[in-house]
Parts: C-alpha cells; structure tokens; sequence
C-alpha cells in the first residue's frame, strides 16, 4: 500500500512542471497586433444585422517579425512588408476579434498592442469612447500603458499612412507620443489613466492624431466630457501650448518673441505652477493661476547687450505677455465655448476645500456647471536664467 501511494505521488510530482506548458503556442502561430483602428460601421443602424445597436470598423496592425529585421549600415528590411492591415466590422469589438480568428491563420495576440485610435465620430457618440475601451480593461492580454488616440477623421487612415523611412505606422505614432519637448501636443494618454477619469467622472484629455497622405502628426488635444464620456470639441495647436502651461503638460519647449525688429527664442527649461482658490462666493468661485517660468534665450537676431538687465527685463516682459495669450485663449476654450473643466481646477478643489468640492460635484462643468460661472485670473513670472555661451554672435 505504502508502495502504491509512493508511486501515486511521484507521478503526480512528475506531472506537476507539465502542466506550464498547457497553453503554449509557436510563435509562427500568433498574430502580433500593435496597433487598433475603431471607426463606425457602415451597416445602417437600424438593420437587422445591427440589432439597432452601434456597429465597429475596426483595423488591426498586425507586424511580421521578419520584416523588422535590418542588416548592416544601411538598415535595409530582409523580408519586404514588416506589417500588414485587416478590417472586419461587427456589434462589439470581442465579436469583431472572433471574426479575424477565422479568416487568418495566426492567433490575434495583444501583448504587443500600443495603440489604440478611435475616430471622431466613434467618440462625439454616447458612450461609444468608452464601450471601445471597455474590452481592453477586461481583457488581461493588453496593457494598462496601451495609448489612446482621437483621430481627427477617419482612425483607419491613421494605420494605413506610412511615414517615409519607417518600418510601421504603430512604431512611428508611439515614438512621437512620446516627446515631452513640444508644447504643440499633449502628453501620452494611458489607457490606465483613463479608466480613472471614466470611474470619476472628470472632464479630460486624449491625445489627438491626424493623418494625411505620408504624414502624421499629433499636435492638438481632444477634449472629453466627463458626465458622458464622449468627444466634446478640440484644442488647436495655439489653444494646446496654453494648456501646457496651466494644466502641467509637457515638461519643456520654445517661446517666440519680438525684440526690436527680430526674434528672440526661449526655451523653458523649468515651470512652477501654483493655484489658489476662493470660495466665499459658491456660485462664482475665483481661481488664481501662478506661472512662475525658467528658461533660457538660445536664439537672439536682434544684437542687444544681453548683459543689461534692462534688455532682459524687457525680454522677460515680452515673454509674459507672449505666455498670457497663449493661456488667455486655452481658458476661453475651454471656460467659455466648451465649458469643461480639463485645466485641473475641480482637482484643486477636492484636494483643498473637499467639503465645498461635495457640494459642487455633481454638477461642477455640467447642469448648473459651476466651472464656468467660475473666475478664472493668470499671473506669469518668467525668468531669464541663461543667455547662452555668448553675447553677441557678431557686432552690428
């Protein structure tokens, strides 16, 4: 009897290590998205295919491995494409990924996804933003870093560009959300930090992507509306450099200004933000912004002795008043003609003042929409910490 349990257990212990393998796939086998295009559907809503709910289009980027590949200097590609698109359109995004399954002959994988994109239209529908994102925050495979875009447009387009001298739009888009040194984007939107806002109700910012022909470019924001999650208006690039400034956004970029007859070029290296708030009137609460911004000239065509503290208090003037209206006309955005709080003030105020910030949430940009009844002021205090190696590049 001994014996026979004996060789009971050992088995059971031989099993044991078999059993990590039991959903291994080949790599052959999987097919590696990197990037997802939601646009709508093209089936009328009210068919009976539509069940008279909304339909998707959506792309997926699928990379071949072997197209990535380079060899030697010039960087050359050792097998033709490095990836491919495949469009299918269905009810939900689960029953799109099913339809794909069956007409391809790997295995949709989302370990590897960067991004996703949905068009406008897709995001000015009623809850159609946030039942895309839905089956990425379900779904284990994909990451809570996973990027998403508005597409001013059509999202699919944004997939089929390909900018010269890349290997694929994915890897391209990704590269450029990234920079933290143009004042013309916003910074990457996480789909992590999303679900946040989602659960919150808050107002909030996607990063925006448009394409044309054999260019991308991400300069811009969209504005979301939290009370319904759905797309509410864009930011231009003017409007996007303001919102940098008050809602800290990108870390660093270039301000220019006229001296004289020429430009002068700044570039802020540091910016401090500070809020202050009054309550006393609830109906119209005064916000206070403090800008207090360093940075340095690295470009002067007006021959100045930069030495004088007279010039440079007159740069440094010239640079609040270039700051002022880049912020003047976010607020106007997005106070007046959105009326969305994504500047950051209803956070202000749940952290300072939380039981004035109860009484005011439910309808702090919607309904009775506090937020803009709101007063809303900016100070600037620009600094001038560097002039660069030299004074002067010539004498005039």
């Amino acid at each position: 009897m001994s014996k026979r349990l004996g060789l009971l257990l050992a088995l059971i212990l031989f099993m044991l290590p078999l059993t990590g393998c039991w959903d291994r796939m080949e790599l052959e086998q999987r097919g590696f998205v990197t990037g997802i295009a939601v646009d709508e559907g093209t089936t009328p809503k009210g068919s009976k295919q539509t069940k008279g709910k909304q339909t998707f289009r959506v792309t997926f980027q699928e990379v071949i491995p072997a197209g990535l590949k380079q060899t030697g200097q010039s960087g050359s590609s050792l097998a033709g494409d490095s990836y491919f698109n495949i469009a299918m359109e269905g009810n939900s995004i689960l029953s799109v990924i099913t339809k794909m399954s069956s007409m391809t002959s790997r295995t949709p994988f989302f370990e590897h996804l960067k991004i996703v994109v949905i068009s406008e239209k897709v995001a000015r529908t009623k809850l159609g933003f946030a039942n895309v994102l839905d089956y990425f925050l379900r779904n284990n495979d994909a990451r809570r870093s996973v990027a998403i875009m508005i597409a001013k447009g059509d999202a699919k387009q944004v997939l089929d560009t390909m900018p010269q001298g890349e290997k694929t739009p994915v890897i391209f888009i990704q590269s450029i959300s990234k920079n933290q040194d143009s004042f013309r984007m916003v910074p990457e939107t996480r789909i992590g930090d999303l679900h946040e806002f989602l659960l919150k109700k808050q107002s909030f910012i996607v990063q925006k992507v448009t394409a044309n022909e054999n260019f991308i470019s991400l300069i811009g924001a969209a504005v979301m509306n939290g009370a319904t999650n759905n797309l509410s208006g864009f930011l231009d690039e003017t409007e996007t450099e303001g919102y940098n400034f008050i809602a800290d956004g990108i870390k660093s970029g270039v301000i220019e200004v006229n001296v004289g007859d020429n430009l002068v070029v700044y570039k802020i290296d540091h910016i401090d933000r500070s809020i202050y708030s009054d309550i006393s009137d609830p109906n119209r609460v005064r916000f206070t912004i403090e800008l207090h911004v360093e940075g340095s000239l690295l470009e002067a065509y007006e021959r100045l002795n930069y030495l004088d503290d007279a010039v440079l208090n007159e740069i440094q003037e010239n640079i609040k008043q270039s700051i002022n209206n880049l912020v003047d006309q976010t607020i106007n955005k997005a106070h007046k003609q959105l009326k969305k709080d994504v500047l950051g003030l209803g956070n202000h105020l749940e952290e300072h003042h939380p039981k004035f910030w109860k009484t005011v949430y439910d309808e702090w940009d919607n309904g009775m929409n506090y937020f803009a009844r709101s007063e809303i002021s900016v100070v600037v205090r620009p600094e001038i910490r560097r002039i660069g190696s030299i004074n002067n590049s010539e004498q005039r």
